[in-house]
């Protein structure tokens, strides 16, 4: 964009000047995102029709409260009218704080990996024991089962994972395999349903990776990008956020037990230190085993993998995703 349309827009949040910028387009498909920084200030942001008014409302309270528990966040602008959103043709834009903080995605080399995961981890412990159920979102974070996020159509997401998982199975000939995992997950959507509408929730970024977590002399210091931010149950956010997967190199290398074992340990030890900040109720120890499940054989990057493993060694991948199913 040209410096006389950036002003035209930056005119209305009353900054009359700039002098330098950086564009970031992260388009997808009929998503429309572009980001521009100005003067590693703001961060003008022009996107679809995705956002409301309500919605980054809601963002900018959601942003506050990560600053509450030590977390740097965002903050919106409003406009002079009082809004937070104005038009730009045929799209609409709004204006955030620029964070001037390297991700760790940046740094990953000079940071200590452990360090940084168990402080992402217990911040999501301290914003769900502090926020649950307070001033919920409009819309579902991107993690949601059965109720579905901004961007899912008739289904959502880890639902629409499965079904490639068994389309891919079916083509390998696996048909009664694929008849179990559907059945083990219509079995585990069941259970849910009958108590998730009552499960503790909370909202969240919706979309920690290295690329969105900021990080200062190896330690976890904020978030940024809350486009896939929403509501969530807290005990399926612990569990997305939980997951990891099996790298493709310990595929390689070891047995189908060995690795699912491990898997499981490493998600427990990562849960561990969610719950050194939040205290599970009872309701939400019966649900924790339905998400975990869910997780495990429908997460985007699981079934990517499975894909792929299936490829490599069809019968170990087999092992694990029986493994799976067999809890």
């Amino acid at each position: 964009m040209c410096k006389a349309e950036i002003l035209n827009i930056l005119k209305q949040f009353g900054i009359d000047d700039f002098v330098e910028k950086k564009e970031i387009d992260s388009t997808l498909e009929d998503d429309y995102r572009l980001n521009i920084i100005l003067d590693q200030k703001y961060v003008l942001r022009i996107n679809g029709d995705i956002m409301t008014e309500e919605r980054l409302a809601s963002i900018d309270r959601l942003a506050a409260r990560y600053r509450e528990i030590g977390v740097l966040a965002p903050r919106l602008y409003k406009s002079q009218g009082g809004t937070f959103l104005v038009p730009y043709g045929k799209y609409i834009c709004y204006l955030s704080e620029y964070l001037d903080y390297p991700t760790y995605r940046e740094k990953e080399k000079e940071c200590d990996s452990t360090i940084i995961n168990k402080e992402v981890l217990q911040s999501i412990g301290k914003l769900s024991a502090r926020f649950t159920d307070v001033d919920l979102a409009p819309v579902n974070s991107m993690w949601s089962i059965i109720d579905l996020a901004p961007l899912d159509e008739d289904i959502d997401e880890k639902q629409e994972n499965l079904n490639t998982l068994v389309e891919e199975l079916n083509r390998l000939g696996e048909t009664g395999f694929a008849q179990r995992i559907v059945a083990f997950n219509d079995k585990k959507r069941a259970g849910l349903k009958k108590i998730y509408k009552n499960l503790p929730r909370c909202v969240i970024q919706g979309d920690l990776n290295g690329s969105n977590t900021l990080v200062e002399d190896g330690h976890f210091k904020g978030l940024i990008d809350f486009n896939m931010a929403g509501t969530e149950v807290n005990v399926n956010h612990f569990c997305c956020e939980t997951n990891a997967s099996i790298a493709e190199k310990e595929f390689e290398a070891a047995g189908a037990d060995y690795l699912y074992e491990k898997w499981v340990k490493e998600q427990q030890e990562s849960l561990d230190v969610i719950l050194t900040e939040y205290t599970l109720n009872e309701l939400e120890k019966e649900a924790i085993g339905y998400y975990r499940s869910i997780c495990r054989i429908s997460m985007y990057p699981n079934v990517m993998n499975y894909l792929e493993y299936l490829k490599k060694d069809k019968a170990k991948m087999l092992r694990i995703l029986e493994r799976i199913i067999e809890e």
